[in-house]
C-alpha cells in the first residue's frame, strides 16, 4: 500500500483526487491479483465464472477498499 501511495502522492493534483485515485487503484490492483490467483489455482479446482467473481471481488473490496481507507486514516491522509 505504501508503494502505491508514494506513486500517487508524487502526482501534481489535489489531495482529494489523490485519495480517490489511490483507492481506485488499490481496488483495481487487488482485483487483478485475485484474478491471477484464480487463473493459477482456480482453473483446476474451482472452475466457473462465479468463482472468478469471488476471487476478484473479495480481495478488491476487503483488502483494496477497506484496507486502503484504513491506510489513509492511519497515516492521516484523509
Amino acid at each position: 500500500m505504501r508503494r502505491l501511495w508514494k506513486i500517487v502522492n508524487n502526482l501534481n493534483i489535489r489531495l482529494s483526487l489523490k485519495r480517490g485515485l489511490y483507492l481506485g487503484l488499490a481496488v483495481l490492483v487487488n482485483a487483478v491479483l485475485g484474478g491471477v490467483v484464480w487463473l493459477v489455482f482456480g482453473k483446476t479446482f474451482l472452475s466457473g465464472i462465479d468463482w472468478l467473481v469471488c476471487f476478484m471481488g473479495y480481495p478488491a473490496m476487503f483488502i483494496g477498499y477497506f484496507g486502503g481507507v484504513l491506510y489513509l486514516y492511519d497515516h492521516e491522509f484523509m
